[in-house]
């Protein structure tokens, strides 16, 4: 395993790369990190070389000047797929990465191998869901009372992110989650939300122009239930795996059924 920097578009994105293979991208949601994706490579690095990266603004990656929408980001995934000495990749993300792996496979569908959904919708969060987040980030950058934040932190993960049994039942993940959103760099969270906000709604019809297969990973206790089976009813070659006990963040409450789901899909359609 080892850990890098690459510069792509002007912008630090801080990796961690394991395994030989197919091309395997992890992408983690807003406000997570590349730590929360380590299940998912150490498990599919036995058959893929997986990297696993900061977006802007989280961890241990830069930030881009003035702030960011999704669509600075989605050409970061074929430059990154490039910049790695390779032609196409299997782009894997949870929220925020899903919905940027959408838009890039619709984008650079020649870049793209496969498409794995964790638990993104085609469009951004409804109104009082996107306060909740915009006023987080404000206090995640503004509170100097670290055991305030540290609270609301807490509430925040417990409330958007995780299964009713989540913090009791693994309380060192999510205590690692807890302790990984603190440490972002508090001039950078306040643009975090600006990533969410600016997903344009993706149309049926667009959804039905990813051709590339897709794996949609949804959550028993995703605040949308029933959406991934309507992804799954419109995006061409896709299925549906529904993981029990977990909440949006799936891959965090279920590490070991979302990296089973994730290999199957992978295998098949890598062929290793």
């Amino acid at each position: 395993m080892k850990k890098f920097n690459l510069t792509i578009n002007g912008v630090s994105l801080a990796c961690i790369e394991a395994g030989e293979g197919p091309l395997v991208l992890l992408m983690h949601g807003t406000f997570a990190g590349k730590q929360l994706m380590m299940p998912q490579l150490l498990h599919l690095s036995r058959h893929f070389r997986c990297v696993a990266f900061d977006w802007p603004g989280h961890g241990e990656s830069g930030a881009i000047a003035g702030g960011w929408t999704v669509e600075d980001l989605v050409p970061l995934l074929p430059a990154m797929i490039e910049a790695l000495g390779e032609d196409r990749a299997f782009l894997c993300g949870v929220s925020q990465g899903s919905a940027v792996s959408m838009r890039a496979a619709l984008a650079y569908p020649d870049k793209v191998r496969g498409l794995v959904n964790m638990c993104a919708g085609p469009g951004g969060p409804p109104p009082p869901a996107a306060k909740v987040v915009a006023d987080f980030a404000a206090l995640l950058a503004d509170e100097p009372d670290e055991t305030a934040r540290r609270t609301a932190v807490e509430d925040f993960v417990r409330r958007m992110f995780h299964d009713p049994q989540f913090p009791t039942r693994a309380p060192d993940r999510f205590k690692e989650e807890v302790d990984l959103i603190l440490s972002h760099k508090r001039g950078y969270v306040k643009y975090l939300p600006n990533v969410p906000l600016t997903y344009k709604l993706l149309s049926d019809e667009e959804l039905a122009a990813i051709r590339c297969p897709t794996l949609i990973v949804w959550a028993e206790f995703e605040n949308r239930p029933t959406l991934g089976a309507q992804l799954a009813s419109v995006i061409p070659d896709s299925e549906l795996v529904i993981v029990k006990n977990a909440g949006h963040h799936v891959n965090v409450d279920q590490p070991e059924a979302t990296s089973l789901a994730l290999e199957g899909f992978l295998r098949k359609h890598a062929k290793v």
